[in-house]
């Protein structure tokens, strides 16, 4: 039966897919850069071209009718096949207008960040790169709902079907404490809502170790403030040590009081979706690692001989 509608457009599959995702007009618009309005009309557009009604929309309800259910895997593949159409034809230096969106960590932004940065631009002329910095779980957040296309996070956060991961670096946990104070002051945590703060306070479990609970912080520079304002002493990783500023000058490292253990940071992107670019954007960042953070590890960090290593 012929379908006089509009066109079936991508643009259109796009919009429908991100108000699926976030559940409302007005922040797929936010998302995509679009009014309202002009989501709207997208969202009719493909309905029509379609030719069933895909979502029901009220003041009090958001819901998929069947067809739209049927649809919404299909246009996420969609999206997904251009997406990766567009990275091999980077991959043959066709280089077509592409832009990248990246969720990285605090951990690297002031030293890691601008340098990889930099040598993806040299990379990828044609490409527009964009970071943003959060919490591991923020960022697989921002991957699952299509606001990035690649996320710096450890590894134990992304494990699912739809995720490919490029592993980048084993990062082991180390002590800190005030200048002079080890263990006799009060611990110092990150906030419990933090893959970091579960992953340190499950080891201190392990260990039978119980401090009192104390203050909290959610970033590495203000947990390290008042670390060495408290004259205390907190648990942390060497990647946030080395790759905050200013921590070497407000506290000491030291081994762990408790048994050895470690997180593995990686790269990760939508399976499939941008073809070889994840894995030849983890070598760059690889790359930058060790030539910012590494080289300066067995001096700074003697104590962790060598357990801060890049993973391949």
């Amino acid at each position: 039966m012929e379908n006089n509608g509009p066109p079936f457009t991508f643009r259109a599959a796009q919009v429908f897919v991100a108000v699926v995702e976030a559940k409302s007009v007005t922040r797929a618009g936010h998302r995509l850069g679009l009014s309202p309005s002009t989501v709207s009309q997208q969202l009719s557009g493909l309905e029509s071209s379609l030719g069933a009604k895909l979502i029901e929309r009220t003041a009090r309800q958001f819901r998929l009718t069947r067809a739209g259910e049927l649809f919404l895997e299909p246009a996420r593949q969609l999206l997904d096949d251009v997406t990766a159409a567009k990275a091999r034809l980077l991959d043959a230096d066709q280089t077509p207008p592409m832009a990248v969106r990246i969720a990285s960590i605090e951990e690297l932004d002031a030293t890691v960040t601008a340098p990889w940065l930099l040598q993806l631009v040299k990379a990828f002329p044609n490409v527009a790169f964009s970071l943003t910095s959060g919490a591991s779980h923020e960022n697989l957040d921002a991957l699952s709902a299509r606001t990035v296309d690649l996320m710096l996070a450890v590894d134990t956060v992304a494990e699912a079907d739809w995720v490919e991961q490029h592993p980048i670096l084993r990062d082991p946990f180390i002590m800190v404490a005030a200048p002079g104070a080890g263990q006799s002051g009060p611990l110092v945590r990150y906030a419990s809502d933090l893959q970091i703060g579960r992953q340190i306070e499950a080891q201190l479990r392990r260990s039978g170790a119980q401090p009192n609970r104390g203050f909290e912080f959610s970033t590495n520079q203000a947990m390290f403030a008042m670390t060495a304002e408290l004259g205390g002493w907190a648990i942390t990783t060497a990647l946030a040590f080395l790759g905050t500023p200013r921590a070497g000058e407000l506290l000491e490292p030291y081994p762990l009081p408790v048994p050895a253990f470690s997180r593995r940071l990686a790269l990760h992107a939508r399976a499939g979706a941008l073809g070889t670019l994840p894995e030849r954007m983890a070598e760059d960042i690889r790359t930058c690692l060790n030539q910012r953070i590494l080289e300066q590890a067995d001096a700074r960090l003697p104590f962790l001989e060598g357990g801060l290593s890049i993973l391949q």
